[in-house]
């Protein structure tokens, strides 16, 4: 594998795109990358590399700052919520059901009881990437719909087996994705 001298460490880039907003990112990784190539060239990858990880280690209080200002960051928390809440309260739900019926043991879901969870946080997802007015916010969107499927997953009571939990995985970035398709796809 060829390591383009060139360009920053992987996980330091995605750090910066997952901190920095739609309206800044251009900035501050066009800043950084030039910064990172002139030290590049001067010191070698190695200072350059250790350069652009500090910059965007302490960059991130700054953007996060900024995005909460921006109000994108509610954007994120919404999508989160749109897949963790669905998960949460049908978790509630069916708990209470087989609490009705008698002599039923353990908490583990009928097929139907999962579809129906998959189905509702595929549609909540869809609902919120409705809401990303670009390409790489419906990205951030369904990222954030992924991580508060797992959370919804995480903080249910009852057992998953794992084709469910990797359908709720699955469902709910691709509901986000469908749903600015559909409804703002350009």
């Amino acid at each position: 594998m060829i390591v383009d001298p060139f360009r920053p460490p992987a996980a330091f880039r995605l750090l910066l795109h997952a901190a920095a907003g739609e309206g800044h990112l251009d900035l501050v990784a066009g800043d950084l990358h030039e910064e990172f190539v002139y030290l590049c060239e001067r010191l070698g990858r190695g200072a350059g590399s250790r350069w652009y990880a500090a910059q965007v280690l302490r960059s991130i209080p700054q953007l996060l700052r900024l995005r909460i200002r921006s109000g994108e960051l509610t954007y994120l928390l919404s999508a989160m919520a749109s897949s963790a809440v669905p998960l949460l309260l049908l978790d509630r739900f069916w708990r209470f059901v087989y609490s009705q019926i008698p002599l039923k043991d353990g908490l583990d879901r009928a097929a139907g009881f999962l579809a129906a969870d998959v189905a509702a946080v595929c549609l909540a997802a869809a609902i919120s990437g409705a809401m990303a007015g670009s390409r790489r916010r419906a990205a951030m969107l369904s990222m954030a719909a992924a991580a508060g499927a797992g959370i919804g997953l995480w903080a249910s009571v009852g057992s998953a087996p794992i084709f469910y939990a990797v359908a709720v995985l699955l469902a709910a970035p691709a509901g986000s994705v469908v749903g600015f398709a559909k409804w703002r796809g350009k």
